[in-house]
């Protein structure tokens, strides 16, 4: 978190001293992470090489630990996204205006995402099977049970059920943004 707020001066800086931060940050912590993880130096062991690995190398060589979150796992998320603030400042048009739809209210997207992703879950789970799956509600991440047999998704329904949460998604944050912009009186 402490990061974060320093990466806010970053952010203040002219235009072609940021790109430069971001992209030596970015590339830098690309850099860490492949060599942390192909060298198996430091958290995460992998064995993305071995015979018991259940995974393809690629996703074994992906697979980190994210809650709680691994150093590893922060070079190789927060990496590629310092890389594209600079190029994600020069979009214009009809993706830049829906992007900047969730960076105006970002918290208020991250208190909705998580009972909105729930919600289409349970729906999901009542069109599959007919009943909600008690497996549902013992999710946790950080010692999530293994799904039942026959309730994972395939990777279209995954999508059509992201594509259709981040469209309801948008109405809510363009609704609150617009809310934001009319209030008037002064923040508490």
């Amino acid at each position: 978190m402490a990061s974060g707020y320093w990466f806010g001066g970053v952010m203040r800086m002219p235009a072609d001293r940021r790109d430069r931060v971001c992209y030596i940050l970015g590339f830098a912590a690309i850099a860490c992470f492949l060599v942390l993880r192909g060298w198996n130096l430091y958290g995460n062991p992998t064995h993305w090489g071995g015979p018991n690995s259940k995974l393809p190398p690629l996703l074994a060589f992906l697979n980190t630990t994210k809650y709680p979150a691994s150093l590893q796992f922060l070079l190789m998320t927060l990496g590629p996204a310092f890389v594209l603030v600079p190029l994600l400042e020069r979009l214009r048009g009809v993706v830049a205006r829906t992007l900047t739809v969730f960076g105006q209210v970002p918290f208020f997207y991250y208190v909705l995402h998580i009972p909105l992703i729930h919600v289409a879950a349970i729906v999901v789970s009542l069109v599959r099977t007919g009943h909600v799956d008690p497996w549902l509600f013992a999710n946790h991440p950080m010692f999530n049970p293994p799904a039942p047999p026959g309730y994972t998704w395939g990777l279209s329904l995954l999508y059509a059920v992201w594509l259709i949460v981040m469209v309801m998604l948008y109405f809510a944050c363009s609704w609150y943004a617009g809310l934001r912009k009319r209030r008037t009186h002064p923040a508490r």
